[in-house]
């Protein structure tokens, strides 16, 4: 569907440029299923974190991890994006190796998100194991 914004010059005020931003990002979360799928995950962890009541400095950690997430994810689609402008419907081996280098750097935030998850969850998670046992 084309948008009916075909604004080509720069934005002239704050509430223009959040408006294309958010448009941005909405765009993103209908389009792309991983940025749907790590939005229910966010959820989840912030979930888990309320649940344990884990302290401020924990929060802090985990919304820079899932932040970190999200902007990688980001940061994948635009080049995606591009890649595909440019080259087109075909082929080329090095527009495979720009988007696979893309995708592993959300893998590389995705792996960073688990550690920083693994550092908040296993003490309360450990705890409430052993009081089981």
């Amino acid at each position: 569907m084309a948008s009916p914004d075909k604004q080509i010059s720069k934005n002239h005020h704050f509430g223009q440029s959040l408006k294309h931003a958010m448009a941005g990002l909405f765009g993103v979360y209908l389009r792309e299923g991983n940025f749907r799928r790590e939005s229910l995950m966010a959820l989840f962890v912030f979930f888990c974190a309320w649940w344990f009541k884990v302290g401020r400095f924990q929060w802090f950690i985990l919304l820079l991890a899932v932040m970190l997430v999200f902007l990688m994810e980001l940061w994948n689609t635009i080049i995606e994006n591009v890649v595909d402008l440019v080259v087109g419907q075909h082929f080329d081996v090095r527009a495979k190796r720009i988007k696979d280098m893309s995708a592993g750097a959300v893998l590389v935030a995705s792996a960073i998100a688990v550690v920083c998850g693994l550092y908040v969850f296993f003490p309360p998670l450990w705890q409430l194991v052993t009081k089981w046992i």
